[in-house]
């Protein structure tokens, strides 16, 4: 019994270390159910910050950005959930942020929304420059830190991209459309014009047609030397205040057909979840061959 009390003492012990050092000055705590924050972090940029928000504006440029896994159909790189969060999340920060500030985040999801998927991790930085709000991401889809630490025995490294370099091995690639744009040809990093997004609803599916897979990027380089205009509404020093987006005209919607009764699946086994959670860190190169067949084996062992 002594035993029992110890284990489990240090099991608590092992869970306030792996969360602490996670939040930092400026950082919110978005879902106390998942490791979800975002915060501000001073880089070596001019940005266009301080900027004015609304939920509604962020949440149509959040959702305007799409992902593509392997070779399966476009995906919105954020879920619903994870765009309504951030939307109200993300305006303390972006209103406080000063010009060398960039706006990182971790944000969790469970795949197709489905309650009994093992949680995933997107992370990266948001900043606004030339008018366009930038994406850096520097995770897609990864897992969480416990269930990382689990699976490995050592900690998750969180990434939130880079200016300097593409991410090695992230889990999906960024792609243009939907008003969205690549930036310098990399799968990290995406670019939206604020003025011209917000001047539309986003598109409910993705469109990227013939552009998105031509190498057509937005090229930072080759805007003028000029000083960069600011935002609509800019009073300095006051913040930046987003486009108001135009009203989107009324829609006809079709009486809502009969749903359709849907078994739910099988809810995985605590076994069945490290395995996957194992195969994935390998197939993503995060394990070699070695820590996958010991970690494999001690999984097994347990059944």
């Amino acid at each position: 019994m002594q035993h029992a009390f110890s284990t489990r003492l240090a099991s608590f012990a092992a869970c306030l270390f792996l969360s602490s050092g996670a939040l930092a000055i400026d950082t919110t705590k978005m879902w106390s159910e998942s490791d979800d924050y975002v915060k501000l972090e001073a880089v070596n940029a001019t940005n266009n910050h301080p900027v004015v928000f609304s939920p509604e504006q962020l949440s149509n440029l959040l959702s305007r950005i799409y992902k593509r896994e392997d070779d399966k159909t476009p995906q919105p790189y954020f879920s619903a959930n994870e765009v309504e969060r951030l939307s109200r999340n993300l305006l303390p920060l972006f209103a406080k942020a000063q010009p060398g500030d960039d706006v990182q985040f971790v944000t969790s999801f469970r795949p197709g929304g489905l309650f009994f998927m093992a949680r995933e991790l997107n992370a990266g930085r948001l900043f606004v420059e030339n008018g366009r709000l930038n994406l850096l991401a520097g995770m897609c889809g990864d897992a969480p830190d416990l269930a990382y630490y689990h699976a490995t025995g050592n900690r998750r490294p969180i990434n939130h991209g880079s200016r300097i370099k593409p991410v090695n091995g992230m889990g999906c690639t960024l792609l243009s459309g939907n008003g969205a744009e690549i930036v310098n040809n990399r799968p990290d990093w995406i670019s939206i014009d604020i003025s011209t997004a917000l001047a539309s609803e986003p598109p409910k599916t993705y469109q990227g047609g013939a552009a998105a897979d031509s190498g057509t990027t937005f090229k930072p380089a080759t805007l003028p030397a000029a000083a960069p205009a600011p935002l609509p509404s800019v009073a300095a020093p006051a913040p930046v205040a987003a486009p108001v987006a135009a009203p989107a005209a009324p829609v006809t919607q079709s009486a809502p057909s009969a749903p359709q009764a849907v078994l739910p699946a099988a809810p995985l086994s605590k076994a069945e979840e490290r395995l996957m959670l194992l195969k994935r860190l390998k197939d993503n190169g995060l394990i070699n061959d070695a820590e996958y067949e010991q970690k494999r084996a001690a999984i097994v062992k347990d059944l």
